[in-house]
């Protein structure tokens, strides 16, 4: 769920700061919400480089902070695929407790609200 943007700059890029809250199912956990803030380098119409922060929630209050790092492309159909990675800060929720201090690569498509996120070992 896209719940606003606004314009940051204008030179020598636009940037953007946008807020999102997702909800999806995280293997090993269930149910969660993603809640996010992203500032957006829009370095041309097709690519952009974002960085940001926010929290996975469960709907018993748990919850991982992380922060993360991407770059998107335009496809040919008109949405933006993200690839980046992210990081999952300490935590002490028994639920989230695989998270803490984990690596993962992300990838995000505009338009389907799918994204995935592949830990590393």
């Amino acid at each position: 769920k896209f719940l606003g943007s606004k314009n940051i700059s204008l030179t020598p890029y636009r940037m953007t700061e946008e807020h999102a809250s997702d909800q999806g199912f995280l293997k090993g956990v269930g149910n969660v919400t993603n809640n996010q803030t992203y500032i957006s380098t829009h370095l041309s119409d097709e690519l952009i480089q974002s960085r940001g922060n926010g929290t996975f929630e469960t709907p018993d209050g748990q919850s991982i902070a992380w922060i993360g790092s991407g770059i998107g492309r335009l496809v040919d159909d008109g949405r933006w695929v993200f690839h980046g990675i992210i990081l999952f800060n300490n935590t002490q929720s028994e639920s989230l407790y695989l998270l803490n201090n984990s690596i993962g690569l992300i990838r995000s498509i505009s338009g389907n609200g799918t994204d995935y996120i592949w830990l590393l070992e």
